[in-house]
């Protein structure tokens, strides 16, 4: 009797430690895992669906590569693209800006020439500084008040 009450006690004790699942049980004890794998070994164990996964598995490989370097080639001729846009800007930049220089040089010589002030105020529109703009046109306009262009340029200048 003894045997018996100790028996039912042990399974009373595995019964309800079964019912509260343990962490570390869980981990070891993975069944959908195991379930997984069993069922890979198997599926792989027959030689139709053997070539079947490998033709699959060749094709995604391939597919996946020739999407990435389709890819790699789209991405490097626009990024040529646009870098050849930039060079050609910055090079336009550049030249604007000597021209600026220019005509900074040729009003240090010669102060009252409107002209000089007029292109600069022309090359730094170009160049988006409105503000310059402004400022080199109206000492043109000091300069000749009556000077047509400068006015002109004055108008475009006050709708920015």
């Amino acid at each position: 009797m003894l045997q018996v009450g100790q028996s039912m006690k042990n399974k009373e004790e595995k019964h309800s430690a079964s019912q509260f699942p343990n962490i570390y049980r869980i981990i070891t004890e993975n069944r959908i895992i195991k379930k997984i794998e069993k069922l890979w070994i198997r599926l792989s164990n027959q030689s139709k669906l053997k070539e079947l996964f490998l033709i699959l598995s060749a094709f995604l490989v391939f597919a996946i590569i020739s999407v990435l370097t389709v890819g790699i080639v789209i991405f490097s001729l626009n990024f040529y693209k646009n870098y050849a846009i930039y060079q050609k800007l910055w090079e336009k930049r550049q030249n604007l800006q000597s021209q600026i220089n220019f005509w900074q040089s040729v009003w240090q010589k010669y102060p009252g020439y409107k002209d000089a002030y007029f292109q600069a105020a022309i090359l730094e529109y170009q160049l988006s500084d409105f503000q310059k703009a402004q400022d080199y046109n109206q000492k043109a306009l000091m300069l000749d008040p009556n000077f047509e262009n400068a006015i002109k340029l004055e108008d475009v200048l006050n709708k920015k």
